[in-house]
């Protein structure tokens, strides 16, 4: 360590000196992009790209009308995305931030309060206990200083500092647990072990979601749909039917414009928002909207273990009396609770603890056998103090109570045992308990005492350091028991793993601390079955590990810990779960977190015991720290997903059913079936609210019962491609038929009509069929209300671009009579008839098969 003055401290010049070589001791975790530029970036989609070439396609061929449309269509679109993320980004900022506002400093021979941001390396810093180290640096003066660094290396237990080389190492965003500490500041902003990590993270790249790969598959095929058939129309228009270009051209647009589903960007955007939303209510902060869906694809959890799975906090778990003493159990009780609260110097206020989390789950303990620290200090008097150190891992208070004094001592129980009257036989015991304690990962805390006599208390000074000595005072004390604690689990993770389990979800855990201390938390949250198969490996072993021998552990279907990890070894396993296909979910609230969470497929920082680097490395905070909200976003996902397909189904066999006539109408020689400002009535007036109702359809707890689905499993599969065709040429055709009636029967006005109000009505009879491929409309037809107000507003709009005068003229629609409404609504029900004739024979081919295969299971 250089020579630094750590009575004076620095200087005002060299303070300046030093901030220009150093700067300000922040950290630079993101560069905020502008708001335009944010704002452009949803127009990058594949979809809306095919948008705005539509949009150009009109304008040039003199479609201004439909131009327009489309226009207001894509900056709609654009402005729901990009709200939706301004919003998420707010929220974010909102949380708490995790490092020192303020450093209590040494300059110019004189004591300061400065914000933390301004020191800078060589300044000398104050610490006492429950202070937040604001930058890195080496202890030079300590007093029994420990300091808890679960933030930084996920290890739950206080780590004992020295002023020797190797032991006087402190931490940014870490704290001062217990005791008091003088240090030099060595390393101050991204040169922080904190700082590194964060480098580390925005050095890790992100992967697209599966829903915006998903989705670019779907554009792409869009995109080719349109293209072949623009190309086709316009060939058609031109060599064969002797079309001029220009009308050839408006004609293939205008066909391009039925294949392109507009409104479809606008309806997942707000789908997602919906869904994030919905997860809001539920405490998760969601900072892209893919990642809602992305939730429901997840197949591993890989999970830190404090302050994720845990609590973060010391409690508790048993307690050990000695029965051979002549105590009564009231009296060994009260004496327990007399050593817990007056040998401590933690204070719990307004259920926080400042201080010790070991000493505050004492006072706490000691509360719940009826003692409170308060009332002790009150009747009590503090006389001498022999505090803690490494060496005799004892603690001891010298306290008047009432006419007596009493030796007051806690520590480790095999210390206690070493200064207590207890015989050979009763420390064999004792021990033996201690052992088994520390076998189930607990922190075994033993109590003694004894009473002095009024020779030990008699003496010629009034110095009472000269009375009382740790050899004086630390002998013949009469243990009184011990208790065994540990950071236990969150209430809500059981049942959340449990339902994760169920789901077919793995969960994985990665944690700084020490593997048994995992191995009895994964056993408490029933991830680990006693005297069943499981794995711990140390971030010792993993270094040691190959990444081909490390995918053959991770593909094992057995629980697995990885204990006393480093961030990199976390990034590892993540790498390597993705490399094997796997959507990975990792859970954090450490900087050490923070490069695994951002590799991750959806990465879960929690919100308020997080820290700013897992925040912004992280696509989903929990704003309540529960895990169980995980499992409930996870269903959300799932649920989202589900509905995608729903009103893809809805929306693409929509616009099939708009090409079909279109092209049998040109194979017929027929005239153009529909106008251009009909087709984005249709996609845009009337195809948006039904779909986003379909968006909402309730969730069903059948989708928690599934395995995640397969990644290589698109939605536009073979199956659903001849669903959507089936369903196209059913609403095509029965449209077709409306226009020949029409065409027959009445005028040619009526015939665009009569046509257009079928489609839409079709479409209203093809949002039943699209919930569920299998289930009949029937079933449940009123579980989603949003639905029947999205078709009661689509049929009232379309009613009235048909009846309204001041509409027709600018629609080119005209009134229909009741004979019209009649044919219209009638053919428009076979699209739900033929469907549900559908379905019922795939339900019978599906219970044959089953029964099928069951009988040749038995057999």
């Amino acid at each position: 360590m250089k020579h630094h003055n750590t009575k004076l401290g620095l200087s005002t010049s060299e303070v300046e000196e030093a901030r220009v070589e150093y700067g300000r001791n922040t950290l630079q975790l993101k560069k905020k992009r502008s708001l335009i530029l944010a704002f452009l970036d949803e127009f990058k989609d594949l979809m809306i790209i095919i948008l705005i070439i539509a949009t150009v396609i009109s304008f040039a061929v003199g479609e201004t009308k439909d131009g327009s449309v489309i226009a207001f269509i894509i900056v709609l679109n654009a402005i729901i995305g990009f709200m939706q993320k301004y919003r998420a980004e707010k929220a974010v900022e909102a949380l708490n931030s995790m490092l020192a506002p303020q450093a209590r400093i040494l300059r110019n021979g004189e004591q300061a309060l400065i914000p933390a941001e301004e020191l800078v390396p060589g300044d000398i810093v104050l610490l006492y206990e429950g202070d937040r180290i604001p930058a890195d640096g080496e202890i030079f003066q300590e007093n029994e200083c420990e300091t808890q660094e679960a933030i930084l290396t996920g290890e739950s237990t206080p780590v004992s500092k020295a002023e020797e080389e190797g032991q006087n190492r402190i931490y940014m965003g870490t704290t001062i647990s217990h005791g008091s500490a003088r240090a030099v500041i060595t390393q101050t902003g991204m040169q922080t072990e904190f700082g590194r990590i964060a480098t580390l993270t925005t050095s890790t790249e992100k992967d697209l979601s599966p829903l915006q790969k998903e989705l670019n598959s779907v554009g792409v095929f869009v995109g080719k749909m349109t293209f072949v058939i623009t190309v086709i129309l316009v060939g058609v228009g031109i060599f064969l039917q002797h079309q001029a270009i220009t009308e050839a051209i408006l004609f293939g647009a205008s066909v391009a414009v039925a294949a392109v589903p507009e409104g479809l960007p606008t309806t997942i955007t707000i789908a997602l928002a919906i869904g994030v939303q919905r997860l809001a209510k539920k405490h998760a902060i969601v900072k892209q909207l893919s990642s809602v869906e992305t939730l429901g694809s997840t197949t591993v959890i890989v999970s830190d273990k404090t302050g994720t799975l845990t609590k973060n906090e010391m409690t508790v778990e048993k307690i050990f009396a000695n029965n051979g003493t002549s105590l009564t159990e009231k009296e060994n009780e009260k004496l327990i609770g007399l050593v817990c609260n007056l040998c401590n110097n933690a204070k719990i206020i307004k259920g926080k603890t400042l201080g010790d989390p070991t000493e505050g789950a004492l006072i706490t303990f000691a509360e719940k056998l009826g003692f409170s620290q308060e009332e002790a200090m009150r009747n009590s008097e503090i006389l001498y103090e022999l505090p803690f150190d490494s060496k005799r891992k004892r603690m001891t208070v010298i306290a008047r109570i009432g006419e007596k004094v009493y030796a007051l001592c806690k520590g480790a129980p095999d210390n206690i045992l070493e200064v207590s009257s207890a015989n050979h036989e009763e420390k064999k015991s004792i021990l033996k308990i201690n052992e088994e304690g520390a076998s189930q990962a607990l922190r075994m805390i033993a109590f003694a005492y004894r009473e002095l006599s009024n020779e030990e208390l008699s003496g010629k000074s009034e110095d009472h350091k000269k009375k009382f000595t740790i050899a004086s005072i630390e002998k013949n004390l009469i243990y009184l028991g011990m208790v065994g604690m540990m950071d236990p689990p969150r209430e809500e993770v059981p049942q959340a793993i449990k339902l994760a389990q169920k789901a077919g979800i793995r969960v994985i855990i990665l944690t700084g601390d020490h593997g048994l201390t995992a191995k009895a938390i994964a056993e408490k949250i029933g991830l680990i079955e006693k005297n069943k198969q499981f794995t711990i490996i140390t971030g010792s072993e993993l270094d040691n590990t190959s990444d081909e021998d490390l995918i053959k552990i991770l593909s094992k279907p057995i629980p697995t810990i990885f204990a006393r990890v480093s961030p990199e070894n976390k990034l590892r396993v993540v790498e390597i779960l993705k490399q094997q296909g796997e959507i990975v979910a990792v859970t954090g609230d450490g900087v050490n977190d923070a490069p695994a969470l951002k590799r991750a497929d959806i990465g879960v920082a929690m919100g308020i015991a997080g820290t700013d680097v897992s925040k912004e490395a992280a696509n989903m905070i929990l704003a309540d720290d529960s895990f169980s909200t995980i499992v409930s976003a996870i269903q959300e996902g799932r649920t989202v997903y589900e509905n995608l397909k729903k009103f893809l189904m809805y929306m693409f066999s929509s616009n099939m059913g708009e090409l079909v006539i279109i092209f049998m109408a040109i194979i017929l020689g027929l005239k153009q079936p529909l106008t251009a400002i009909m087709i984005l009535l249709i996609n845009i007036g009337t195809d948006v609210l039904p779909a986003l109702a379909l968006g909402l359809e309730p969730s069903k707890q059948e989708y928690m019962e599934l395995p995640p689905r397969n990644q290589n499993e698109k939605i536009l599969k073979t199956s659903f491609i001849k669903r959507l065709f089936f369903m196209g040429f059913i609403i095509g055709g029965i449209s077709l038929i409306a226009y020949s009636i029409g065409l027959s029967q009445y005028t040619h006005s009526t015939a665009l009509t009569m046509t257009y109000a079928t489609l839409v009505i079709a479409q209203m009879f093809n949002t039943y069929n699209s919930r569920d491929p299998l289930e009949s409309a029937f079933k449940s037809p009123f579980s989603n209300l949003y639905l029947i107000g999205a078709i009661i507003i689509s049929v009232g709009f379309t009613i009235a671009t048909i009846q309204l005068p001041f509409l027709q003229r600018y629609l080119e629609t005209t009134d229909l009579n009741v004979t019209q409404w009649l044919i219209v609504v009638g053919l428009s029900s076979f699209t739900l008839i033929i469907e549900e004739i559908r379905k019922y024979i795939m339900r019978r081919h599906t219970v044959t098969t089953l029964t099928a295969i069951t009988a040749t299971h038995e057999s």
